[in-house]
């Protein structure tokens, strides 16, 4: 089944991100063959063509979104709640819905 996580950050928050970056790159490793995709919420002078995921072009994200394709909500609760960005306390607002997936559409 498929959930949406839609995490912003707090105000204030790119030093911890920075901070965070290698720790949350590790721990999401562990889960990419359930990622379906995801990605970073980024500030609107984001230079999107040549943004660098690294400690200083992570500056720049406000948040992300994922699609987890996983048996039940508990599951991507937990994926979330275990995540080191959460557990830095990074997150303002927390989204965490069964997605349905229109389009593109899947055969």
């Amino acid at each position: 089944m498929l959930f949406a996580i839609a995490r912003r950050d707090k105000p204030g928050m790119a030093d911890k991100r920075s901070q965070l970056l290698l720790d949350h790159a590790d721990y999401q490793k562990k889960f990419m063959s359930i990622i379906v995709f995801g990605g970073g919420l980024v500030t609107d002078k984001t230079n999107i063509d040549k943004f660098e995921y690294s400690e200083t072009g992570i500056r720049d994200v406000i948040g992300n979104i994922l699609i987890l394709d996983v048996p039940d909500r508990a599951t991507a609760e937990s994926i979330h709640n275990n995540d080191p960005y959460t557990l830095g306390g990074l997150f303002e607002t927390v989204i965490i819905e069964p997605f349905l997936q229109r389009v593109p559409i899947k055969n």
